[in-house]
């Protein structure tokens, strides 16, 4: 279609449309139903109207498998010149936060991919989460990419005024340039919310300036034309886009709505700016620690309410990174998936075919939903980043199998700071097993992975303090469609406020403490009664022996308190080609005093479902439901079954134990409101002690996992 003659003003309209990998079919089921195919038809009834549109790579993928009538309009739209369908990373990923291989191999996976399916290119790509570095373009034109929507507050943030912001810019790195457009952020709060006559005066405003091609430019998610709540009325039942388009071809003599890449070929550059590492604004606030987050949040909202409107060019939130530290599971994840990274690199050196299927898993695990969170589930939500670890085994699985020349019984043990948080970690690896054990924390593992059936039982999330905790205990506020998702604050089910815990430390398994003879474990259950001194947070001396296809791990970690004086070494046995691994424990009493009471030695899983009939327990008694509480007594051994996956967990005791047991629950914020979420479940084995000076003892837990029968 040829591009449109000159006029006075543009109107740039790009909708980013986002699943992540590991959704559930319903989820995208409706969004396609609610937003993505009736946005579609809308604007095919007004073909002079014009969008860049951009669908992730797992979602487009989809659509053409599982919605075919939204997929064959999209086509239908692009063949037409009505829609620039545009790129970006293949699942999703934050750029940044890749190596550079995989930062050029997702945007080559996704620009083949658009080929593919609609037999032309796009010159853009959309940028994650807006999340921009000051080193991208050097990545951007080696991939070939010649533009990016990000958002006003980028260039605000730079010195530019924000009259200034009404057309593409060009920015560098070192020589390497793209152009970058400014999304505007009042229009992202005003579509699809406000009154469309104010709308359409907004635009005329953005778009005043005596310029070549003043442009208005909006760009922001898909979603929020029929998924967000409330907006599936208010868009299509009452009508608000079909007024809104109706408004702009209605104004086809002084506004004339292009693409991206219709604007680029014919407007010339704004000039060359220099954006410093940033997002949009809310990113800023999402990123930061609880009470800086909560702060800052009130502090956007004055902005957005006409206040200190001068001072918004050196407001700096938090950044993208902060995610890291802000969540350890964030953090460990990321750190892995370079580990894996690079093994993938490896194995592609030796046997590129292979090399070549190990990437697209790598690359799904790289989807950015599960390594932050916001406004959305993100990082609470246990199915994606079972997603995110199930994606990186399979790649890592497959590059192992070439590294060790397709051997079975084989064992790996990597030493040394793995996840950069300035301690030292242990990894260790067999061809069914993997265990991330952490020394500077008392040898605590965060990682029981299964390869071979690419599953991952250790990851339970931490309850911490959000900054809208205290909104969720005020439960003020609602969404219906008015206003900005961002500002949503409503209560889905009232029993939200119980899961508002705060862990004392991260969720994680093999972590010991030691309670005294006087503790009842309905007590330590309840927290009431606090442990006498424990291993987390202590530093454990280390010694790894591999002989054979045996790999042996030990962590000798001092347990000490008021008038207690023990010594802990603590062992994890691994097999070659096995699902099972010992865990060891010789308790030594170096004090003065006879120590009696208990070891309890705590183990966190992950099996997605508390209330799931195909998720249970067996060997507690009566207790079969994961989201149950209680204690069971005189425990020789018990089950964790995960029928779904087919899996289940088996713990082997050395001797009579009491087994306590809980439901780890999490209050977090969705699109939809506040909801509780089931993280997994946690199990503490108490072993009885009873132990004069100089005394030690004994006891181990033998943990296999097989099919379920």
């Amino acid at each position: 279609m040829p591009i449109p003659a000159p006029s006075r003003r543009a109107l740039l309209l790009c909708l980013h449309n986002h699943q992540p990998v590991g959704n559930f079919d319903s989820v995208l089921e409706r969004a396609a139903r609610d937003a993505y195919l009736p946005f579609l038809q809308t604007l095919a009834d007004f073909p002079s109207i014009k969008v860049t549109i951009h669908f992730s790579g797992f979602l487009l993928r989809w659509l053409a498998e599982r919605s075919p009538d939204t997929f064959s309009l999209l086509k239908l739209l692009s063949d037409r010149g009505q829609a620039e369908v545009m790129g970006g990373g293949m699942y999703e990923p934050i750029l940044a936060l890749l190596p550079e291989r995989d930062r050029l191999g997702q945007i080559e996976a996704f620009a083949a991919e658009v080929e593919r399916f609609f037999g032309k290119a796009s010159g853009g790509i959309w940028l994650a989460e807006r999340v921009w570095e000051p080193d991208l373009p050097a990545t951007l034109e080696a991939a070939g990419v010649k533009y990016v929507p990000l958002d006003d507050y980028h260039f605000v943030r730079a010195g530019c005024s924000p009259r200034e912001l009404d057309g593409v810019y060009l920015t560098e790195y070192n020589g390497a340039s793209v152009r970058v457009f400014p999304g505007s952020e009042r229009l992202r709060y005003m579509i699809p919310f406000w009154d469309v006559g104010e709308t359409l005066r907004e635009i005329e405003r953005l778009t005043s300036r005596a310029v070549p091609y003043p442009a208005a430019i909006f760009a922001d998610d898909g979603e929020k034309f029929g998924v967000w709540p409330g907006t599936h009325r208010s868009v299509y039942g009452e009508g608000w886009l079909r007024r809104f388009f109706g408004g702009v071809a209605e104004r086809a003599d002084w506004l004339t709505p292009m693409t991206f890449g219709e604007y680029v070929s014919v407007a010339p550059t704004r000039g060359t700016v220099y954006l410093p590492t940033c997002s949009y604004a809310e990113m800023g606030e999402w990123a930061l620690p609880p009470r800086s987050a909560a702060r800052f949040g009130d502090l956007l909202h004055e902005l957005r309410a006409g206040k200190m409107a001068e001072l918004k060019p050196f407001l700096q939130g938090g950044y993208f990174r902060n995610f890291l530290r802000k969540y350890d599971e964030s953090n460990q994840l990321h750190k892995r998936m370079l580990w894996v990274s690079e093994r993938v690199a490896a194995a592609q050196r030796v046997r590129p075919v292979r090399g070549r299927a190990a990437c697209d898993f790598l690359y799904r695990a790289q989807s950015n939903d599960v390594y932050w969170h916001g406004v959305f589930g993100g990082l609470y939500l246990n199915h994606l980043r079972e997603a995110a670890y199930s994606n990186l085994l399979r790649a890592e699985a497959a590059s192992d199998a070439v590294l060790h020349g397709e051997k079975e019984r084989w064992t790996e043990a990597a030493r040394g700071d793995i996840d950069r948080d300035g301690g030292e970690e242990l990894l260790l690896k067999t061809s069914g097993l993997t265990l991330l054990a952490h020394a500077h924390d008392g040898g605590a593992v965060t990682e029981i992975s299964l390869p071979r059936r690419a599953v991952a039982l250790g990851h339970v999330l931490t309850r911490r303090e959000e900054g809208y905790h205290e909104g969720f205990r005020r439960a003020a506020g609602s969404f219906d469609g008015s206003t900005s998702i961002h500002d949503a604050m409503v209560l889905k089910d009232p029993s939200v406020l119980s899961a508002l815990g705060v862990d004392p430390w991260q969720r994680a398994s093999f972590r010991e403490a030691y309670y005294g003879d006087g503790d009842l474990p309905e007590a330590i259950l309840s927290g009431a009664a606090a442990p006498r001194c424990f291993t987390a947070g202590r530093e454990a001396s280390v010694t790894v022996v591999r002989r054979g296809s045996r790999l042996v791990a030990e962590f000798a970690v001092p347990l000490e308190g008021e008038g207690i004086r023990l010594h802990l070494v603590k062992t994890l046995v691994l097999h070659g080609g096995g699902e099972r691994f010992e865990a060891r424990f010789l308790l030594e009493n170096r004090g003065m005093e006879t120590a009696s009471g208990g070891l309890c030695s705590e183990w966190n899983l992950n099996l997605l479902s508390g209330n799931g009939p195909d998720r249970y327990y067996e060997g507690m008694g009566e207790a079969r439901a994961l989201s149950s509480s209680g204690v069971a007594k005189r425990v020789r051994g018990f089950r964790v079954v995960d029928a779904w996956r087919n899996v289940a967990a088996a713990a082997a005791l050395d001797r009579e134990c009491i087994v306590l047991r809980e439901p780890i629950e999490t209050a977090s914020l969705s699109e939809a409101g506040a909801e509780k979420i089931h993280q997994g479940v946690c199990l503490r084995i108490l072993f009885p002690v009873r132990l004069e000076p100089g005394n030690h003892e004994r006891y181990s837990i033998l943990w296999s996992f097989k099919s379920v029968e």
